[in-house]
């Protein structure tokens, strides 16, 4: 066969069909990926939503744990230290015992 044969042609033009196939290829991916997008952003901020829920009950019960624990010394305190029960008891009562000098200080108000 000679040269001549698989001489330079000039390419064939692309078929329509092919154009079309490649651009409806790309609208469906297209469309599966907003579908997925718009059926998981409620999740993420659904789960945002949960997370600082969660922060602010694990403060809350942070802040029990501190008042159990206060409320805690305070009955063993008053179970075993009667000078504490008396002091308590003074205080509430407003007395104060012979040769003690109370001090009081009220808060006010910051302006």
């Amino acid at each position: 066969m000679s040269d001549r044969f698989y001489q330079h042609q000039a390419p064939a033009a692309r078929p329509v069909w092919v154009s079309l196939n490649r651009a409806v290829a790309c609208a469906i991916v297209l469309l599966v990926m907003s579908t997925l997008a718009i059926r998981y952003l409620p999740e993420t901020s659904r789960r945002n939503e949960i997370q600082s829920d969660i922060q602010i009950l694990e403060a809350k019960v942070a802040e029990k744990r501190a008042l159990l624990k206060r409320h805690e010394r305070e009955e063993r305190l008053l179970r075993t230290n009667p000078e504490y029960i008396g002091m308590i008891a003074r205080e509430r009562l407003d007395l104060m015992q012979e040769g003690e000098t109370l001090f009081r200080f009220d808060a006010q108000p910051k302006r």
